[in-house]
């Protein structure tokens, strides 16, 4: 994954941040990101989700729920916690499915939730929607 550092991007870049703890689903959602002609950065946990958002501002942010630092949930709390990064939206992209964990995601502040395993043409559909919205 990209880990290069670099100065919070302009809002109308097209960066995707993905953040997933197994480095395989994070190579699959990188493949459809870039396939989709957005630039992708991933993170590998919630603590370097919450660090990268420190340095650049994506137009989205795909986050799992399930990670052994920090779970999905207490990132997009986080996110929209803090004034610099509160706008970004925030998608829910997870094997876990039921009516508590959306409800959950959506009281946190999450924007979307998109289930593992997911349709690429779907997920793309979903990121140029999100990614089109002004911030």
């Amino acid at each position: 994954m990209e880990t290069a550092v670099m100065s919070r991007s302009s809002p109308n870049s097209k960066i995707v941040v993905g953040v997933d703890d197994a480095p395989e689903n994070l190579a699959l959602l990188e493949a459809a990101v870039r396939a989709g002609g957005f630039n992708f950065i991933g993170a590998s946990s919630g603590l370097e989700c919450l660090s990268l958002l420190a340095r650049i501002e994506p137009r989205l942010v795909l986050v799992d729920i399930e990670m052994p630092d920090m779970n999905g949930f207490e990132v997009c709390r986080r996110i929209r916690l803090s004034p610099e990064m509160r706008h970004v939206p925030v998608a829910f992209l997870t094997a876990r499915r039921t009516a508590e964990d959306v409800r959950n995601g959506m009281q946190v502040g999450g924007n979307d939730f998109i289930v593992k395993p997911f349709d690429v043409i779907k997920l793309l559909e979903r990121i140029r929607h999100w990614t089109s919205r002004k911030l």
